[in-house]
């Protein structure tokens, strides 16, 4: 079942493009959250990874060429568009919060990531318990979705960016994230941050003289293509948690 708000101009207007500008902040978001979910491959030595809410594909399209890539979203436009940007992932439509498509074999995926994409369900505990389910014994969970308690969230109010976008239903807070993996069986290993972004931030001064003084620590971030910043520092939380391994029998 695709999802009718999730249209090209939902995309073009979140997003600010139908495709991938060279050095663009979507072109840097996406070279960085490709490069931690390679760590995050690393640390497993795995190579099976699925995207919840792929979208375009763009993060896929970092990965495919050396990783055996899946991708589910909600939107057959995103879908259509990811098989254009990321030809060698096998993508499909899938509305989460009905659950996975039986394609998707549980235990099978060492790492599942999502990006900005628990905020947006109706029973994201749910769906974690489900995304824990395709992990195999050892692998990876890797989300990330806005930060209640952070600057903006603190200083705007009802303008602060996670709230404005209507089709975000769940905008939990950091605590209640971190129950929710627990609930799902998953243990916490690694959390992080991006940066402060989100200008203004002081009223009266324009966002363009405030975004150098604050874009320091995520353009770090993006740099290094890790998850460097501490927990706090940003608009999003980044959360890396993993599936018990098997137990070998005494």
């Amino acid at each position: 079942m695709t999802d009718s708000r999730y249209t090209a101009a939902y995309y073009r207007d979140t997003y600010g493009t139908g495709g991938l500008q060279r050095f663009s902040s979507h072109w840097w978001s996406v070279r960085w959250y490709a490069g931690m979910a390679e760590a995050c491959l690393r640390r497993t030595g795995g190579r099976r990874v699925l995207e919840i809410g792929c979208g375009h594909g763009f993060t896929l399209a970092r990965l495919e060429a050396r990783y055996d890539t899946w991708g589910v979203d909600i939107s057959d436009y995103a879908i259509r568009e990811a098989a254009r940007f990321a030809p060698r992932s096998r993508c499909v439509v899938a509305d989460v919060d009905q659950g996975f498509p039986a394609t998707l074999t549980p235990g099978s995926f060492d790492l599942v990531m999502a990006k900005y994409v628990f905020e947006h369900l109706q029973d994201p505990a749910l769906a974690l318990q489900r995304a824990a389910a395709l992990l195999r014994p050892g692998g990876t969970l890797f989300i990330s979705m806005p930060y209640t308690g952070s600057l903006g969230a603190r200083v705007k109010g009802a303008d602060w960016y996670a709230r404005k976008d209507p089709t975000h239903c769940s905008l939990l807070d950091r605590d209640q994230w971190l129950e929710l993996l627990r609930a799902a069986g998953l243990k916490l290993y690694r959390e992080s941050a991006d940066g402060w972004w989100d200008v203004p931030y002081v009223r009266g001064i324009p966002g363009w003289l405030q975004l150098p003084l604050v874009i320091g620590p995520t353009a770090l971030a993006c740099l290094s293509g890790r998850a460097v910043l501490p927990p706090r520092w940003g608009e999003n939380v980044l959360l890396f948690a993993s599936k018990p391994a098997a137990s070998r029998p005494g």
